[in-house]
């Protein structure tokens, strides 16, 4: 059994240093360079996954995850920072993704930087994945989301709102921004350490 930890878009393998050790008591970990285009990084996930490893997905890098488990169902799934379709609350579409727009300009504003073109695309790209929810949809009994509650990209209710429509088990973090195993890799771990134990090879 294998671990495989696919980084978010525009980030890059090291981002799972901190939590490797961690992870390598339940295989082999494998952590591929993820292009930026979706759709290549898509190819390059798909060569890297076998049925029966063990997936974890951080950002887009879960989508990607989320994606491939429709046709390789994992071992076990972890979602960290993942982005879900829009927890919409009673409320339209158009309504939902707007207050998803504010929440990430918010965040840019706070920053003091102008929205970058990679952004603007990051967020065209993920509205069209709210328009079709079932693409992220799969149906596995061992998945565990992992959220910070302080993520600047997906706002904790996306989160928390999948994983109840699931069934799937979540762990919140009270802090760790969007990269919550890289800027706290020891919390991070010990959400994803007990969960994956049953998963431990013979």
């Amino acid at each position: 059994m294998s671990v495989v930890c696919l980084h978010g878009l525009g980030r890059t393998p090291a981002d799972w240093d901190g939590v490797r050790s961690g992870l390598e008591r339940f295989g082999r970990v494998n952590a591929p360079a993820l292009p930026r285009d979706p759709t290549a990084a898509l190819a390059v996930a798909t060569a890297a996954v076998e049925a029966g490893d063990v997936v974890v997905g951080h950002s887009m890098g879960g989508v990607l995850a989320l994606q491939l488990a429709r046709e390789r169902p994992p071992r076990a799934l972890i979602l960290t920072s993942c982005f879900f379709p829009p927890a919409r609350n009673g409320r339209g579409l158009g309504a939902t993704l707007a207050d998803y727009a504010r929440h990430r300009f918010a965040f840019v504003r706070a920053a003091r930087r102008g929205p970058s073109g990679g952004s603007a695309r990051a967020l065209a790209s993920l509205a069209r994945l709210a328009t079709q929810p079932d693409r992220l949809r799969v149906e596995l009994d061992s998945v565990l989301v992992i959220h910070a509650r302080d993520d600047h990209h997906v706002p904790i209710d996306f989160a928390l709102a999948a994983a109840s429509r699931e069934g799937w088990a979540v762990t919140v973090l009270e802090r760790g921004g969007h990269h919550p195993h890289v800027d706290d890799p020891e919390r991070w771990l010990e959400a994803a350490v007990p969960w994956l134990e049953p998963q431990r090879t013979p």
